[in-house]
């Protein structure tokens, strides 16, 4: 649970086990009972994992703004069985990581599922998998390998992190995709890449602009 000391939160943090077709290995962050994330990672075979600047910034935003959160490897990737899916197996990694979660939270919770690169596309294909009302946080959505059709048909909230200079996410791309969604999104575009190194901050801080806000049911 979440502890004070001095006015300042100390957060839990723990190694879980996510059983589901294969079992996850994952790192679970105790929130204040604003909402939940599930954080994927990019693309394993590039030796994408959870240990990432991008995740870690998606988790340290989602933390600070009293969401528990959820990163693990998906299948085949540290220490999680299994091999690479292509994006089908990895799509039911995200459900048993959300199931997870729920279980976790008592289920009453918001939540997001959030992805940098190919997490973020498998985020998307997941999210109408998923029984609940959620809301996607995708960084550097990978647009140049990946067409984009589960976001123009997604109707949950939606936030965009893009890079001015990312050739994997072009923001020509990005910026036509983004006036094609209805309006309950939003965007921050950063001078970046697609690592964003050096620009963490800029993404944490964005999260907890837009998801320190109030829910709707609060």
């Amino acid at each position: 649970m979440l502890k004070t000391y001095q006015n300042k939160w100390i957060v839990s943090t723990k190694r879980v086990g996510i059983e589901g077709e294969e079992r996850l290995e994952g790192v679970l962050r105790e929130g204040a009972g604003k909402g939940a994330a599930v954080i994927c990672h990019p693309h394993p075979l590039y030796g994408g994992s959870m240990w990432n600047n991008v995740v870690d910034a998606l988790e340290i935003g989602f933390s600070q703004t009293g969401f528990t959160t959820l990163k693990f490897n998906f299948r085949g990737v540290g220490g999680s069985t299994g091999r690479y899916d292509g994006g089908a197996g990895e799509m039911r990694d995200v459900a048993a990581a959300c199931l997870f979660l729920k279980e976790h939270t008592g289920g009453d919770e918001r939540l997001v599922l959030a992805g940098y690169s190919f997490g973020a596309w498998v985020c998307a294909r997941a999210a109408s998998g998923v029984i609940r009302d959620i809301s996607l946080c995708l960084v550097a959505y990978p647009f140049s390998v990946y067409r984009a059709e589960e976001l123009r048909a997604f109707r949950g909230k939606i936030c965009f992190i893009g890079g001015s200079l990312d050739e994997i996410s072009p923001l020509d791309a990005l910026l036509a995709l983004y006036r094609e969604l209805p309006a309950d999104k939003s965007l921050k575009v950063v001078r970046s890449g697609h690592t964003f190194d050096g620009e963490e901050t800029e993404i944490t801080a964005f999260i907890r602009e837009m998801f320190g806000k109030p829910s709707e049911a609060s």
